[in-house]
């Protein structure tokens, strides 16, 4: 989650776009990995229920409720380290938000989050990567929540720099 500055000098356009394309590849690698095949392939993602997933989101962050956000966020491995860090960022601001969503791939919504928080009606402005996996909605881990190879940023530099040719 990356809040834009007030003044509209967030992170730079192309730090956005890697992060996207770093979780939609994390997306595309953690749903190509198989599993025991238990939950049906007809389960398809339910927009009303990732409506209530971001209404709980926002709830739980707004009474610093770590519990309840890593229950929320327990799909990933990390969730209820990802949830600490959340509530340290964002947890009890009073958030006053709306979100509108996107997809550009099959089982990954990109979430814009805006409003306001607390008395002064400071800005709000996230964007969420959420996926559908196993049947569950989950939200791509903060940054520095998961460990990142090393080299992350240089390897989707080359990927870009030496396109493959199509065979």
């Amino acid at each position: 989650m990356t809040p834009s500055a007030p003044d509209g000098h967030g992170h730079s356009s192309w730090r956005r776009r890697l992060a996207l394309l770093m979780a939609v590849l994390c997306a595309v690698l953690l749903t190509g990995c198989g599993g025991d095949g238990s939950v049906s392939a007809s389960a398809k993602p339910d927009l009303a229920d990732q409506y209530r997933f971001l209404h709980d989101y926002v709830r739980f962050l707004n009474t610093s409720d770590e519990d309840g956000l890593a229950g929320l966020l327990d799909a990933h491995p990390q969730g209820s380290k990802d949830a600490r860090a959340r509530i340290k960022a964002y947890g009890g601001q009073d958030w006053d938000v709306r979100w509108t969503r996107a997809s550009d791939f099959a089982g990954v919504w990109k979430v814009d989050i805006a409003g306001t928080a607390g008395t002064k009606n400071r800005p709000v402005r996230v964007t969420e990567t959420i996926t559908w996996e196993k049947a569950h909605w989950v939200m791509t881990p903060l940054p520095g929540v998961v460990p990142t190879p090393p080299d992350a940023a240089g390897i989707l530099e080359d990927l870009h720099a030496h396109p493959s040719t199509p065979r």
